[in-house]
């Protein structure tokens, strides 16, 4: 297996799945944990996000296949997403409006999906966003949570707004306006509202917290 990506938590790996394409996300031992409470931790994360990245699948979202789960090993083992990574493709040159357009509008519908079935993806940035040819696939369930929570949902949105202003701050503005108008067709202009009033407001708390 090559290894993709060594994360504070878990090391993901290319290989082979009973002949397909496949990602293996291990979560490893921490050290500063009790043994007991560390086997414990991981089992049980390991078993969240698989229940999560399922739960985001049944809510129409395209999320990776799950081949394999072992909650002894805290191991999960998911389909291989084709395409190429969000962050990478806003980056490149001579990238149309049209086609940013599109993007953000993908996205946003995909995001209104999850929050429609009370699921926050908790990680939302455009690492975690596959892109092949017209199709949008999330990734990355470790910080998924259930919520029915307004302030949740403006953190999610959030948290992708402050990835396209620092990452991206080229096309930040208008994958941002696109974003939410495919937000809003998914879960209607009062709900998206809602969501945007308490994001600016989130935002308003945030520079009044840095003055003080």
């Amino acid at each position: 297996m090559r290894l993709l990506y060594r994360g504070a938590e878990a090391d993901v790996f290319r290989g082979e799945w009973c002949g397909l394409q496949a990602v293996y996300k291990l979560r490893k031992p921490l050290p500063y944990r009790l043994p007991e409470l560390d086997t414990l931790i991981r089992s049980q994360r390991t078993v969240h996000e698989a229940h999560m990245i399922h739960q985001a699948k049944l809510a129409g979202v395209s999320a990776p296949h799950l081949y394999y789960l072992s909650p002894q090993e805290s191991l999960l083992v998911m389909e291989f997403v084709k395409g190429e990574r969000l962050k990478t493709l806003l980056l490149e040159a001579g990238l149309t409006k049209g086609r940013v357009a599109a993007l953000g509008e993908e996205f946003g519908k995909s995001i209104a999906r999850l929050h429609a079935a009370g699921i926050m993806h908790g990680d939302l940035t455009t690492s975690n966003v596959m892109v092949d040819g017209d199709a949008l696939s999330l990734i990355d369930f470790g910080l998924a949570v259930h919520s029915q929570r307004l302030e949740d949902q403006a953190v999610d949105l959030r948290l992708i707004k402050e990835t396209l202003t620092g990452a991206h701050n080229e096309v930040s503005k208008q994958f941002m306006q696109a974003l939410l108008s495919g937000y809003s067709s998914v879960l209607g202009s009062a709900r998206a509202e809602a969501a945007t009033r308490k994001l600016a407001e989130i935002e308003r708390r945030g520079r009044y917290a840095r003055v003080e």
